[in-house]
């Protein structure tokens, strides 16, 4: 364990890096600067690798300076070292996400990861076409398939990359990126992975589609700035990021799992959603979207609570679900399911590929309570889940083993998420991508309270399955969200003008 001193300005050092400062003062609190909860975990983690010892998200709530934090680690030992995996096994939770595909009760493009940008600037279409071979080449996972052997998947690499497809005199363009997004992939024989170019409106279009076994949200992120800069310079050459060993750490997934028990135990019970048709078989077979905008100075003011929290966007959003789902039906106890981004966890910064794990969010609504208990609430329960995710979703079921109930997943029927706004930024003399996640028609959830930002607010898409919710009954709810998310950021002013528009066929591309 280095120094006090040196610990101190270890950790300054790793503060101002995350926050993408010159320098911090040992007083500087990380969250009131601009970090949040995934921010925290990935500086807990470089904090962890640098010192040596274990780390949380927790920690760093609780001491949130480098001089709190350097008090609280003095004392801390170096952990047990993790259990490297075999090469090509994959992890529990995306071995469930295969094992799921297998069983074929959800339909394959349910798990698509599609993203639509608007291309500006200096495009070049040749320098792209090179460009999205160059990224196929850089993140190995965009070429990989999965095989069966001995009754479970395995991850292969191949040499193979698919090439840019581009579409001219595009005529609808919503109708060309439904007809892209609705082709499953084949998981054996690849690719799982695909882009194209579609041109015919004021801009082009650029579509990436891929499987979720090799990409997730923050995947695209890491793709629209890796295709930026292979476009700038294509001459370049290429750095492949090596996909990691995984590791099983049996020592922080007890942990883990005892965690959610003490949370999960007893089980939480099944709202009583207000379902038009009763449950009768698999979720999400057919679904649609409703689409309501949350304007900007309603987000902003969101930011501003979730900074006093100590926590991002997600949680003033969840909060505004969760109150809405014991409006709708009467319950206090509120489960929402959410995804957890582990890259930080497993040293995966810049790498693409499906790092998530699915986690229960139990919260308590109390009627009349105000809003602070329950952001509060939230967020505590956000740092939690966090903190705890070693354990994946499947694991997290066998062991405390619920009851089940037909056609219901075990503690949650909704899922909620946040989707931040994808920007490459200026480029003078190349080109620049903006824009999102992309609804599908397929889904794994009954109900997904998708939050997708964009370069003018907040967008909340609630995507519902229609063999068990009516779109009138959907479109209240997602109405009733983005009220409570005015009356959060906005708290005694009442419920206000409904300040919700539908949007363009359920749904809007880009921003």
């Amino acid at each position: 364990m280095a120094s006090p001193p040196e610990r101190l300005a270890a950790l300054c050092a790793l503060f101002a890096e995350h926050l993408e400062l010159d320098s911090v003062p040992p007083d500087a609190d990380f969250f009131l600067a601009g970090g949040h909860s995934l921010s925290a975990l990935a500086l807990a983690m470089s904090v962890e690798q640098a010192l040596g010892v274990p780390v949380s998200v927790r920690d760093l709530v609780e001491c949130a300076t480098p001089a709190l934090l350097a008090e609280r680690l003095s004392e801390r030992r170096t952990p047990p070292r993790p259990r490297r995996l075999a090469r090509g096994a994959l992890g529990n939770e995306a071995r469930s996400l295969w094992l799921e595909r297998q069983r074929g009760q959800i339909p394959a493009t349910a798990y698509s990861v599609p993203c639509l940008f608007e291309v500006r600037g200096e495009l070049d279409v040749e320098r792209l076409r090179a460009a999205v071979r160059a990224v196929q080449r850089r993140h190995p996972v965009l070429r990989t398939v999965f095989t069966e052997r001995r009754g479970a998947p395995h991850a292969v690499t191949t040499p193979h990359v698919a090439p840019l497809t581009v579409i001219e005199d595009v005529p609808d363009l919503t109708a060309a990126v439904r007809a892209e997004i609705d082709r499953p992939f084949d998981l054996a024989r690849g690719p799982l992975f695909r882009a194209t170019l579609l041109r015919g409106g004021a801009r082009p279009s650029l579509l990436l589609v891929a499987d979720h076994l090799v990409c997730d949200g923050t995947s695209l992120r890491v793709l629209a700035h890796d295709l930026v800069a292979a476009h700038h310079a294509p001459q370049r050459p290429v750095e492949v990021v090596e996909p990691a060993r995984l590791v099983r750490d049996e020592g922080q997934i007890e942990g883990a799992l005892g965690h959610w028990r003490r949370v999960l135990s007893p089980p939480p019970e099944p709202l009583a959603l207000p379902v038009s048709r009763p449950r009768r078989g698999p979720v999400g077979m057919r679904t649609d979207s409703v689409t309501h905008e949350i304007p900007r100075p309603t987000v902003d003011r969101l930011r501003s609570l979730a900074r006093e929290l100590r926590a991002g966007l997600f949680v003033p959003a969840a909060a505004a679900v969760a109150h809405t789902l014991a409006e709708f039906t009467g319950a206090r106890d509120v489960c929402l399911g959410t995804a957890v981004d582990r890259r930080a966890r497993l040293g995966l910064a810049d790498a693409v590929g499906f790092h998530v794990v699915t986690v229960p969010l139990r919260v308590t609504v109390e009627p009349g309570a105000g809003w602070r208990p329950l952001l509060t609430e939230v967020a505590a329960a956000t740092v939690d889940a966090v903190d705890h995710s070693a354990a994946s979703f499947d694991e997290i079921v066998a062991d405390l083993d619920p009851p089940r109930r037909p056609w219901r997943p075990p503690f949650f029927d909704v899922f909620a998420a946040v989707y931040p706004h994808i920007d490459t930024g200026p480029a003078p003399d190349g080109i620049r991508l903006s824009g999102g996640p992309v609804p599908l028609r397929q889904g794994i959830a009954e109900l997904s309270f998708q939050f997708v930002e964009h370069a003018h607010g907040l967008r909340l898409v609630l995507q519902h399955d229609t063999s068990r919710y009516d779109r009138d009954t959907a479109d209240r709810m997602a109405r009733r969200v983005v009220d409570t998310a005015e009356r959060l950021a906005h708290p005694g002013a009442g419920s206000g003008p409904d300040t919700a528009h539908a949007v363009f066929g359920g749904f809007r591309f880009g921003a």
